[in-house]
């Protein structure tokens, strides 16, 4: 079983089914109700549109104000163009030249139909101003809508939290595919819930943790810096847990192998009671095995050169 989207070359297996006489025959090959990775061509359209619309309203020059505008009239809704309003307020009010450069780094659809899509997208953003340059990353997860031939955001949400869409439901098909999307999906949050948390007081558990949902080269990493980590976790003091509802979208999925694309808001306390903030953009290489899917790989989402 392959399915995967890119942005460039798309590969696309078809399946069948056959039904054997003096048996059931098979489910009907009713459409999932989330169509994202399922017909790969489709989902790379949807995601190359997505990726244009965003690192054009994204992207700000105070020399160029009126080619923003219309990419901001073509691309977003009016709803969309509040939000952006908002994020853009301190930007468009600066006394001098400002000049904002945004390009996607990584993004996939947690969710898609026909005409709309949702897309968790993690952007590179370098501002340049009085000839000081700064860079930096930033997570959005993008409610987006077909009009015609075009993508239109409609909603931006900045460090997103989002509950997974409701799993699909048994069929045959593309539901069948469908179904292990969303095991792969709903693998990758365990996976995460068990990597995030951090408790200074239970060292041996959080270890514990680490190796139950580990396999592959990560699992072997873990158990080599075995006595470092739990070293680490007990004298830093540090304890972390991640929000709710992290947002997560699953990129690829090949044979018992599946890319996951997670963004998380970690709450963490330092030893002296200090309480941040962190935000983590993270691309989880699953492994399914007969306990289900674990990490054979955790890769933070790093700006591009």
């Amino acid at each position: 079983m392959k399915r995967w989207a890119g942005l460039a070359v798309v590969f696309v297996l078809a399946g069948c089914t056959t039904a054997v006489p003096g048996t059931a025959g098979p489910e009907p090959e009713t459409p999932p109700s989330n169509l994202a990775l399922v017909d790969p061509a489709r989902t790379a359209t949807v995601l190359t549109a997505v990726k244009t619309a965003t690192e054009a309203v994204f992207s700000y020059d105070s020399t160029a104000v009126p080619a923003y505008d219309k990419a901001i009239a073509d691309n977003l809704t009016p709803g969309a163009r509040d939000d952006l309003a908002k994020l853009f307020a301190e930007v468009r009010k600066s006394a001098e030249p400002i000049k904002l450069v945004t390009r996607v780094i990584v993004s996939a659809a947690v969710e898609e139909t026909p005409d709309k899509a949702r897309v968790l997208t993690v952007l590179d953003q370098s501002s340049t101003r009085a000839g000081a340059t700064s860079k930096g990353i930033a997570s959005v997860l993008l409610a987006t809508v077909r009009e015609g031939d075009r993508w239109r955001i409609g909603k931006i949400e900045v460090n997103p939290a989002a509950p997974p869409p409701p799993a699909e439901k048994p069929g045959a098909g593309d539901r069948v595919f469908a179904r292990v999307r969303d095991s792969a999906r709903d693998g990758a949050l365990r996976v995460a819930e068990a990597l995030l948390n951090v408790d200074p007081a239970d060292p041996e558990g959080t270890y514990a943790r680490y190796e139950s949902v580990s396999t592959g080269p990560l699992l072997a990493q873990f158990r080599q810096d075995k006595a470092a980590r739990l070293n680490q976790i007990r004298s830093g003091g540090t304890k972390a847990s991640p929000a709710p509802n992290p947002a997560a979208a699953v990129m690829e999925v090949v044979d018992d192998k599946a890319s996951v694309l997670l963004f998380a808001t970690t709450d963490v306390k330092d030893a002296a009671g200090q309480a941040t903030k962190r935000y983590l953009p993270i691309v989880l290489r699953l492994q399914r095995l007969p306990e289900g899917w674990k990490a054979a790989g955790v890769e933070s989402v790093q700006p591009l050169p």
